[in-house]
C-alpha cells in the first residue's frame, strides 16, 4: 500500500526511541482516513518497528539488549553498549531487617539496613528499576547524591569494600503501576527479574540487588562451557 512506503520513509527520520507525530497529524498529512493509518501503524508494530508506550503515544522501538547472566553491573551493561548510564534516585530510606533480608544478607533479624529505590537510564531512557538493601553495618552513613552514581565505585573509594563474588537468578513477573510508569510500560508488559547477592572479599553478603528490566526491551545472556567427553574407538580391540 502506498501509505506504508510513506509512513516507513517518514520513519526513516526518526532515531529509536523518539515518539513519532499523532495519529491525527499523519492522518492529515498523508490524506487518508484515520483508521487507516492506525492499521498501518499497527503492521509496523507488529513487525517490531514501533512501540506503543501506554499513556505516552507510538515511538520508534528500541534496539533489544543482551543482558548477561554473569556477575556484571548496570553501569558496565550500558557502557559495552556504548549508552551512557545515569540513575535517579526515587526514595532511600532506613528499615529493620525481616526475616527474608536477614537471611539473604545474613545479618542478625532487626539489623539496620539502608534500602533504596533508583530508575536506571541509558542515554537517559528507561532501562530498569532497581531496589538495593545494604547492611548500615558495613557502610556507616551514606549522602542521597552517593546513590545516584555507580554503587561499586562508591564501596570502594569510601569503605575500602570489593565486591569479587555474586549469586544471580533471574525470572519473570509484571511490575505494578507505579513502576511500570517510570519504565513507560504497561501493567501488562512483562519483565525480566535480576535478583542477585554480591559478596566481598571477606564472603559477607553486601548488597541486595533486585531489578526489573522490560523483557521487550532485553533478551538474557548465557555462557555456557561444553565438556569434551573422549570416545572410545569402537573398532579398537
Amino acid at each position: 500500500m502506498k501509505i506504508h512506503a510513506e509512513l516507513n520513509e517518514l520513519l526513516n527520520e526518526f532515531y529509536p526511541g523518539q515518539k513519532i507525530p499523532s495519529e491525527r497529524v499523519l492522518s492529515e498529512r498523508f490524506g487518508v482516513a484515520r483508521m487507516t493509518l492506525r492499521h498501518t501503524i499497527e503492521s509496523f508494530i507488529l513487525e517490531g518497528r514501533l512501540e506503543r508506550r501506554h499513556g505516552s503515544g507510538t515511538f520508534i522501538s528500541n534496539q533489544c539488549y543482551s543482558l548477561s547472566a554473569r556477575c556484571r553491573s548496570f553501569s558496565s551493561e550500558m557502557a559495552s553498549r556504548g549508552l551512557e548510564p545515569t540513575n535517579k534516585l526515587l526514595i532511600s530510606k532506613i528499615i529493620s531487617a525481616d526475616k527474608v533480608c536477614a537471611s539473604k544478607l545474613r545479618v542478625p533479624l532487626n539489623s539496620k539496613m539502608l534500602k533504596f529505590s533508583r530508575l536506571r537510564l541509558g542515554d537517559e531512557i528507561p532501562m530498569a528499576y532497581q531496589t538495593t538493601i545494604i547492611p548500615v553495618s558495613y557502610i556507616g552513613n551514606i549522602e542521597d547524591h552517593e546513590l545516584e552514581g555507580a554503587l561499586e565505585d562508591m564501596l570502594q573509594i569510601k569503605f575500602g569494600i570489593f565486591i569479587t563474588t555474586s549469586q544471580t537468578e533471574i525470572s519473570g513477573d509484571f511490575v505494578e503501576q507505579k513502576v511500570s510508569k517510570l519504565l513507560e510500560i504497561t501493567t501488562l508488559t512483562p519483565c525480566l527479574v535480576k535478583e542477585t547477592i554480591d559478596m566481598d572479599l571477606h564472603s559477607r553478603n553486601i548488597m541486595w540487588n533486585k531489578t526489573w528490566y522490560n523483557a521487550e526491551r532485553f533478551k538474557i545472556k548465557f555462557d555456557a562451557a561444553c565438556n569434551v567427553r573422549e570416545l572410545k574407538n569402537p573398532t579398537a580391540s
